[in-house]
């Protein structure tokens, strides 16, 4: 087991132990690795039993994560960015293990969802005195998701930046590839089934949220909320290259007459059908090809978050 720890208080109850869990190649964290340890300092000091293991291949992520639930952890922390978050819920889901989150990755859309500070001893001051709360998790094809899965344009920009050069540019290279790609790409043919409908139409873009901020600025599934039992549907509309910028702008404003360019449903099962296999991602990172059938698992994580989180996420 790729496992890494640091010093801890064996005299600390149970119910005081947490798991930093850290992926070393995951935004800053390989040119600045004294965060991890500033992090481990600051929950000594506030009589937390801290330890740290570092994920060293895909998969690890879960592994430790379902390790620290078997320990008896109260809480494991995600030193990443959303595709490490991804694989520790896959060990967390159904288990009174909290999730939190100390955001060294690329975009960090989970830290900014919920008002999670950038900062690493803003952040731990979440970890310390931030509330916790159950929330939804998506299933697609039998692997959870936090925050979305989108079908078409973004997936096959993923799968292009996905383990290239431009992968090291951060988000600049998701946008060059974006600019590259995007005006040759003709969006595909969809069916949509759930309850007793079945969508048939043409889309550029589908997207299943369980959250609302998309990339860190947009909202395509503005209505979500992370505790309705419920998931969300976005489906952009195959649109022309000047229609596609008019989207995006509508989108990146949060314009009230967005809905105009796309069909919106909640569910809480829904299965997208495509004639040729269509790619998807799952919170960022490439997940695989249609078909895919959704679910959602209410109140299946728990989670830590400041007390103070943005309107309309949370039900209450």
């Amino acid at each position: 087991m790729p496992v890494s720890t640091t010093q801890h208080h064996t005299s600390d109850p149970p119910q005081r132990t947490v798991i930093i869990i850290a992926n070393p190649s995951s935004g800053y964290l390989p040119h600045q690795p004294n965060r991890l340890h500033e992090a481990l300092d600051y929950l000594h000091r506030h009589g937390w039993q801290a330890e740290l293991w570092f994920t060293r291949r895909q998969g690890d992520g879960k592994e430790l994560a379902q390790k620290a639930v078997e320990q008896g952890a109260a809480m494991v922390v995600a030193a990443g960015g959303d595709g490490t978050i991804n694989e520790i819920i896959q060990g967390l889901a159904g288990s009174e293990t909290a999730l939190g989150v100390l955001p060294t990755g690329t975009v960090n859309v989970w830290a900014r969802e919920v008002g999670i500070p950038l900062d690493v001893h803003d952040a731990c001051n979440v970890l310390v005195f931030g509330q916790t709360r159950h929330i939804d998790l998506g299933c697609v094809n039998g692997r959870y998701f936090l925050l979305m899965v989108g079908i078409g344009f973004d997936a096959e920009v993923t799968q292009k930046v996905e383990h290239k050069p431009l992968k090291r540019l951060g988000p600049l290279g998701y946008v060059l590839a974006a600019l590259w790609f995007g005006p040759g790409y003709t969006g595909f043919p969809v069916i949509v089934r759930y309850d007793d409908y079945a969508i048939r139409t043409r889309a550029l873009q589908v997207i299943i949220g369980n959250t609302q901020l998309y990339a860190g600025a947009f909202k395509f599934t503005w209505q979500a909320r992370c505790d309705d039992g419920a998931l969300d549907l976005c489906l952009v509309r195959r649109r022309s290259l000047p229609g596609r910028i008019m989207v995006l702008w509508d989108f990146f404003r949060r314009r009230k007459n967005r809905h105009r360019w796309v069909r919106y449903n909640t569910f809480s099962s829904i299965t997208i059908e495509t004639p040729r296999p269509v790619a998807f991602q799952i919170d960022g990172d490439p997940g695989g090809y249609t078909p895919a059938t959704f679910t959602v698992q209410p109140r299946a994580l728990k989670v830590v978050v400041p007390y103070r989180t943005p309107k309309g996420l949370f039900s209450d």
